[in-house]
């Protein structure tokens, strides 16, 4: 029987995780940076306090082929989602292999999710234009269409770690905001990305509340940059 594991990150307080039933077949794995959290449910996976939690946040999300690979499958959720059926009827549904995730319901290209991102202050204009002016170099047509990252299924196969790979640089090098990124990742590796629509995905796993903070930038700071191994200080002994 294959191993599926289902996992979410939390730094810096950002969101409240809920407790979780048990599902055969299904780990839940929880990493954060709140050394004694316990959520009922959730294996607790401890990580180092970051200067930059938002970036070691999303490193996490994005590198699923980091992690053991004993999991045949792994299935993020953010820390405001909440799985409200079992997930194994979610993926008997909709997956067939390969990356999978939400269809954004409200935009469709990097233009419009850079104008909402800089209308909302959820990142500053200089990255924000890096980003975009990278991705016009790069050929970038913006017509792969815009994704919600709230969930991510992936399995171990070639095409999801060329494309994390590309998403984890395209990511560490702009803006912060991975839904940003994604599209140009995808370009890049030449992986297509298949998307579900929100009112399905939520179904089985929903949004409960917004997050406990409300993130605005109005300055600038330092970037780590994606390093091979990202998640090595937690499987020494594992293969990623």
């Amino acid at each position: 029987m294959s191993k599926k594991l289902i996992y979410s990150v939390v730094t810096n307080q950002y969101d409240t995780i809920k407790p979780v039933q048990s599902f055969s077949g299904f780990d839940f794995w929880l990493f954060t940076d709140q050394e004694d959290l316990k959520v009922e449910g959730w294996e607790t996976k401890p990580i180092p306090k970051s200067e930059e939690p938002i970036k070691q946040q999303r490193l996490i999300k994005i590198k699923s082929s980091e992690l053991p690979s004993e999991y045949d499958l792994t299935i993020y959720m953010d820390g405001n989602m909440e799985i409200i059926q079992d997930p194994q009827l979610f993926l008997d549904r909709f997956y067939n292999g390969g990356f999978m995730t939400c269809v954004h319901p409200k935009r469709s290209t990097l233009q419009e999710e850079a104008k909402e991102i800089l209308r909302k202050k959820k990142d500053l204009p200089v990255n924000v234009e890096k980003t975009l002016a990278f991705a016009e170099s790069q050929g970038f047509k913006d017509d792969i269409g815009l994704f919600e990252t709230m969930v991510l299924v992936r399995d171990r196969s070639q095409e999801v770690k060329d494309l994390e790979s590309q998403w984890a640089k395209v990511f560490s090098e702009n803006s912060h905001r991975d839904q940003l990124s994604l599209p140009i990742a995808s370009f890049l590796s030449g992986v297509s990305i298949h998307g579900i629509p929100r009112i399905e995905l939520f179904k089985y796993i929903k949004r409960n509340r917004g997050h406990n903070v409300s993130l605005k930038f109005f300055r600038g700071s330092s970037k780590p940059h994606a390093k091979k191994g990202f998640l090595d200080f937690l499987f020494k002994s594992k293969g990623g």
